[in-house]
């Protein structure tokens, strides 16, 4: 049965803060103790967002609940967003949008392709979602345009969504995900943890996490660990601790008992870990694919390697930095689980929209955007015979 920890909080907040019911909450919390005995730090625990839905898991269902409620509120029944070829905001939106009767139109730019990025855009097919390849950051931006104007003129009303969903409004979810984790450490009369480990690419889930660490007096000692995913450009400290502290606002218009914070009182319990990104966004390095390895093999855990590897593989070096000192530390796993994809007969590349196809193809793609000076190691490897990224 659904249980939501905010609501229990703060019950004011149960009939102003409108949910469309996505998730299965609270997601476990559970152990890893061999993980934990092969490191010999601090105890570690993973919270399941991967488990959040049947559907779709991971740390979408927390923010869509939020969109679609507004989406339904505002009369949208389409929904126009965007991310790299891989991503999980777009096919969790469209997995879990096209339940509820939503239209999902997805603007997907260019990431290094990995056989999960096939997978995804494969899934993306499935579930019904309007493809539409814009290559670079230039072109999202003309591609929200040209859609959302084009969606006005037919006399539609789109909602648009920023790449992962991230608003102040969506990290209310994560608020929520910190609430559970306070009361799922108390059943199980373990201590403060020291430490939160979450991978961060548009910011929301670190910054829910980081605003629910301001409201929970009984973890007043715990920092979180966002691990970016993303060049610095992109995420910055400041950015997660401003949108922690919009959420705050919202949340303090809603229920009195809630005080707003300024973004630079949140700071200090948030560590913004670099030296994981490797070349780029999507890129996998040597410390991704041990961490993917040691998760696999000790726990059965599968991880992917533009996210949670990297959230993973920080957690597995703080742990080996502390190692032989008690404590314990949590990785929030934010992917969906593979369990979601069973049963789904996947259609044929041939099915995508022709521009998708060539992710499929050993043939050299000789472009040019405006991603050639960020991810350049990627661009000049896709010029090249036989290229492939593998996870």
């Amino acid at each position: 049965m659904t249980h939501y920890a905010l609501f229990k909080k703060y019950p004011g907040l149960e009939n102003k803060l409108l949910r469309a019911e996505l998730g299965n909450w609270p997601t476990p919390l559970q152990p890893l103790e061999r993980l934990t005995a092969h490191l010999g730090g601090p105890a570690v625990y993973i919270k399941r967002d991967d488990l959040s839905s049947s559907i779709y898991g991971g740390n979408k269902a927390r923010k869509l609940e939020l969109i679609l409620a507004k989406a339904n509120r505002k009369g949208c029944r389409e929904i126009i967003t965007a991310g790299g070829l891989g991503s999980h905001h777009i096919l969790a939106t469209a997995a879990l949008g096209s339940r509820a009767g939503y239209r999902v139109r997805g603007l997907f730019f260019c990431q290094p392709v990995t056989d999960h990025v096939k997978k995804n855009l494969l899934l993306d097919q499935y579930f019904g979602t309007e493809m539409h390849f814009v290559k670079d950051y230039f072109g999202l931006v003309r591609g929200y345009l040209w859609h959302y104007f084009s969606g006005l003129a037919f006399g539609k009303k789109p909602l648009l969504l920023m790449p992962g969903g991230s608003n102040r409004l969506t990290t209310i979810g994560y608020v929520n995900c910190l609430l559970e984790i306070a009361d799922q450490l108390a059943g199980l009369e373990q201590p403060i943890p020291d430490a939160l480990f979450t991978a961060a690419g548009t910011g929301g889930t670190a910054a829910g996490l980081l605003a629910g660490l301001q409201l929970e007096n009984r973890l007043t000692l715990t920092n979180l660990h966002a691990v970016r995913v993303v060049q610095p450009e992109i995420l910055s400290k400041k950015r997660i601790c401003k949108m922690a502290a919009a959420s705050l606002k919202l949340l303090a218009s809603l229920e009195w008992q809630i005080v707003p914070l300024q973004a630079s009182a949140l700071d200090q319990r948030l560590i913004l870990e670099d030296g994981y990104l490797g070349e780029g966004y999507g890129f996998s390095s040597d410390k991704t694919r041990e961490a993917c390895q040691l998760f696999k093999e000790l726990e059965g855990i599968e991880l992917e390697a533009c996210y949670t590897a990297k959230a993973a593989a920080a957690l597995i070096d703080y742990c080996r930095r502390e190692r032989g000192r008690r404590g314990l530390v949590i990785f929030v796993n934010t992917a969906a689980h593979p369990s979601c994809y069973n049963g789904i007969d996947l259609p044929e590349p041939a099915a995508l929209p022709e521009a998708f196809r060539w992710c499929f193809s050993d043939t050299p793609r000789n472009c040019h955007c405006g991603l050639q000076k960020q991810n350049y190691p990627f661009c000049s490897a896709v010029s090249r015979p036989g290229w492939r990224w593998a996870d």
